[in-house]
């Protein structure tokens, strides 16, 4: 029997709640009504939420993802052009207080990297913690705690949603009422790239404000801002010219998806946030970890599959051998008595190659290590004047510099310049003393071989 699963998506709207379910068999997602009809107008959000879960039983197979407004977050855009998106994402991760204006303690964030054309960006997200606390504690005392998925900004279920289409244009720009605004999103070749608010009455020709906003974004969505592709919900009067197209209704294969609505709606995205196993942003404790699918190279694939080969084609042969164990046996017996004459001679022979690989190494050592003065003269070459070394330590082929002044980000890339440092990156958060000078402390892989160990300050 293939079991069922189950999609609950709730976006947390102060007026109204929207709640949408979906079920999935044997890879298929579909619609279905939630069991109860809730109206819980006037009471607070997380009495909402709660309100919502107490009228559902827990259960294993489902998964409940939780969707925020635009207005309830921070998203900040941070570029980082000389480090790749893993770098840029630990850089922001370990300075989170160097890019919000709260304390850390006070927030819920997470940070996605992706590349624009040549440059590293970094989509950094925060939300209070007093907002998303008591919410989480309704989720807790309703019994749903291990069914708890994904707390992300809504339009990231949107986009995958898009995603998980094969017809929709991608890069493209959605429209969706959000209170007394407009949620303008923003969904890239490779993933979501964030989200705008504007402003505007249910009177207002929104094409002027799109417009205006427009100037301030990324060429991508330069033109598809002021002709949106996609909308969300009901836009009020407040429709551009020429109106954005309902995702229902221009791609095909979302249909049985959409529900009897025939239109996306924030709930839906809500419960679209849990079609995937790691959404680009995810509000928790703690620094996320991907699935370990996603955590495997493709090369480690393909070896995997080797290795698997060879082992099943090695188990078809160990069959075919076991109908010639006996004589295998005598074979050994064979074998181990001639072992027993060569043992003088293999043991000579194993004390020839430790020599041989000791005059190996030493060989390398004095060939492939670069010498401690050349790396010392790379470093003081390569450094800004403004940033000064407080600490250095050479350690075989590892270096390790603590470095105070200018901008580490220009300092780390004048070191990559040269040929003899490799993976040049930060082990430690970027800090900030009062006049501004930033510290930090970065490890460089040295290019050579083996090398005895030396260190300095």
């Amino acid at each position: 029997m293939v079991r069922e699963r189950e999609i609950t998506g709730i976006y947390l709207d102060e007026s109204k709640l929207d709640v949408f379910c979906l079920k999935g068999r044997l890879g298929k997602w579909s619609s279905v009504q939630p069991p109860h009809k809730f109206d819980d107008t006037g009471r607070s959000l997380a009495e909402q939420v709660k309100g919502v879960l107490q009228a559902i039983r827990p259960s294993r197979k489902r998964k409940i993802c939780l969707a925020l407004s635009r207005k309830n977050l921070f998203l900040r855009e941070l570029s980082f052009p000389q480090l790749e998106p893993d770098e840029a994402a630990n850089a922001v991760r370990m300075g989170i207080g160097l890019h919000i204006h709260l304390k850390p303690d006070e927030i819920y964030h997470d940070q996605w990297a992706f590349k624009r054309g040549d440059e590293t960006v970094v989509l950094l997200a925060y939300i209070p913690r007093s907002f998303l606390d008591p919410i989480l504690r309704a989720v807790r005392e309703t019994g749903h705690g291990k069914s708890l998925g994904p707390i992300s900004p809504a339009t990231l279920g949107l986009d995958i949603l898009l995603r998980s289409s094969t017809e929709a244009s991608l890069p493209c720009v959605s429209l969706g009422r959000q209170g007394d605004g407009l949620c303008v999103s923003l969904h890239g070749v490779y993933g979501w790239e964030g989200s705008h608010s504007v402003s505007v009455s249910d009177e207002e020709d929104v094409s002027m404000d799109l417009q205006k906003l427009a100037q301030h974004l990324p060429s991508p969505f330069f033109n598809l801002a002021i002709a949106p592709v996609y909308a969300v919900g009901d836009l009020g009067t407040a429709i551009p010219d020429p109106p954005p197209r309902d995702p229902c209704n221009a791609i095909k294969d979302l249909l049985n998806i959409c529900g009897q609505e025939g239109k996306v709606t924030w709930g839906l995205c809500a419960a679209s946030l849990g079609l995937t196993s790691y959404p680009a942003i995810s509000f928790q404790e703690g620094a996320r970890r991907k699935p370990f699918r996603l955590r495997i190279k493709p090369y480690q694939f393909v070896v995997g599959a080797a290795a698997a080969a060879m082992i099943l084609v090695t188990g078809f042969q160990g069959l075919q051998l076991q109908h010639r164990v006996q004589s295998v046996h005598k074979m050994e017996q064979e074998v181990k008595k001639l072992q027993e004459h060569l043992s003088p001679m293999l043991n000579t022979q194993k004390q020839l190659e430790q020599i041989e690989n000791q005059l190996k190494d030493l060989g390398e050592f004095r060939v492939e290590r670069p010498p401690e003065l050349k790396v010392l003269k790379a470093v003081a070459e390569l450094t800004p004047p403004q940033t000064w070394i407080k600490n250095f330590n050479l350690k075989k082929d590892r270096l390790k510099v603590t470095a105070e002044g200018g901008s580490a980000v220009k300092t780390m890339g004048k070191w990559r310049q040269s040929p003899l440092f490799l993976e040049v990156k930060l082990i430690s958060p970027v800090t900030k003393d009062r006049q501004q000078r930033e510290r930090f402390t970065v490890q460089m892989k040295l290019a050579g071989g083996k090398g005895r160990a030396s260190s300095g300050n």
